[in-house]
Formats: structure tokens, sequence, C-alpha cells
């Protein structure tokens, strides 16, 4: 006791607060992680959209071909899109989102991969629908099948154009699509009348065999004076 308050008698003494154990420091913030690229393989994948992953990466090994990453927020893009949104248009990279992830795990909903030859103006997708696709029992909902053609035809549309909004979309089905079936959509730019950007795929099971929905799409560049003026004022 006596030393304790000899102690604290020197602390007042010379000014400085009596010593006591050493409070640790702060521990420092981690580094905010890169985001999840959700056009890989996961869990979800079966072995037949991995086996025909493999090939599409063995193709765009060749140089003509880039696969495309795919985030969860569509200004996670950036530049790691490849250059598929030109500087030109006035608008940041990653305005677009490659393709929706509304539906929660791996392999309940779009399961995908895109490779994009950008000098051709074409597109591969490779899309797996999972079980919350359902539309007729064990079959996938025609309605994901317009948003799995609206994604890839978008995608294609942005590589040539920028940034572009659906105006049309014509499709046919013609075989149905089983749940977890694996698809293979290829899209192309026809032609570009101004704005107007002019697109058809086919989406067929990957190994070829089978035709299951052709369409055509009309994409529109948005109108750069009226994108302008809601800059200006937040209005049309």
């Amino acid at each position: 006791m006596w030393q304790t308050l000899l102690a604290l008698r020197r602390g007042v003494s010379t000014g400085r607060p009596p010593r006591g154990p050493a409070r640790p420091l702060p521990p420092s913030p981690a580094p905010p992680e890169p985001p999840r690229d959700l056009a890989v393989p996961n869990g979800g994948w079966s072995a037949a959209m991995r086996r025909h992953y493999r090939r599409l990466l063995a193709m765009a090994a060749g140089g003509a071909w880039a696969r495309l990453p795919s985030y969860r927020r569509a200004r996670q893009h950036g530049a790691a899109v490849g250059g598929v949104t030109p500087p030109a248009q006035g608008t940041p990279p990653g305005d677009t989102r490659l393709f929706p992830r509304a539906i929660e795990g791996d392999g309940n909903g779009f399961e995908y991969a895109m490779f994009l030859n950008a000098a051709e103006r074409r597109l591969l997708c490779l899309v797996q629908p999972g079980p919350y696709l359902e539309g007729h029992p064990g079959l996938t909902h025609g309605g994901a099948i317009a948003t799995i053609i609206d994604s890839a035809l978008g995608t294609c549309a942005l590589a040539v154009a920028g940034p572009v909004v659906t105006a049309n979309l014509s499709i046919d089905y013609l075989a149905p699509v089983p749940l977890g079936a694996v698809l293979l959509v290829e899209g192309r730019t026809e032609r570009l009348e101004g704005r107007k950007v002019f697109l058809s795929c086919q989406v067929r099971d990957a190994d070829g065999d089978t035709l299951h929905a052709r369409a055509t799409g009309l994409f529109i560049q948005p109108d750069p004076i009226k994108l302008r003026a809601q800059d200006g004022d937040g209005r049309q």
C-alpha cells in the first residue's frame, strides 16, 4: 500500500500519470474485399455447365473473345468490363449491370457466363436456369428465357454502342427448356441506324442439338440532349 501511495505521489510531482497496464491499440480496419465475380463456377454449376465453360475459356485464350465479369451492383463493373462501354458516350462505365441477380443462392436462379467478340460484334452467353425459374413443372418460365435473351442482346448492344435501353424484343419459343439444362445464347449485332441497334440471337442447348428459341431485338441509345438536360436540372 505504501509503495502504491509513493508511486501516486511521484506521478503527481512529476506531472506524469501513474503507470499502469498498456492499453491495446485498436485493430486496423480490414481492407475492403473486392466484389465477387458472379460469372464464374460455383457450387450450383452442373458438370455440363463446367465442361462447356472450360470449352469457352479455351476459345477465349486465342484472344478474339473475352470473358466478361459480372457483379452484384452495376457500379462495381467499372473498367473491369473490358471497355464494352465506350467513354465517348459520356456515361461512366459500369452503369449497366450485365445480368440480373434477383435470386439468392448459387444454382437457384440464373447461372451464366458471357464471352464477347468485340471485333465481330458477337456475344456467347452460357446459361443454366435454376429451380426458382420454373413455369410449367420441370420447365423454365418463358419470362426467364426472355430475360436471358434481353440480357445477352443488351450486353452485345452495349459493347457496340455504349449505354442502351430495350425498345423491342420479338421471341419465337420453339422448344421447352428443362430446368437445369445448359443453354448457349448466341447474339450478334445486325446493323446500326443512328441511335438504333438491331440484333438477333438463337438459344440452343449447349451441345447444339436443339434450338429452343430465336429472337430479334431493337435497342436505342439515349438521346444525349435529354441526358444533358436531366443532368442539369433533374427533369426531362
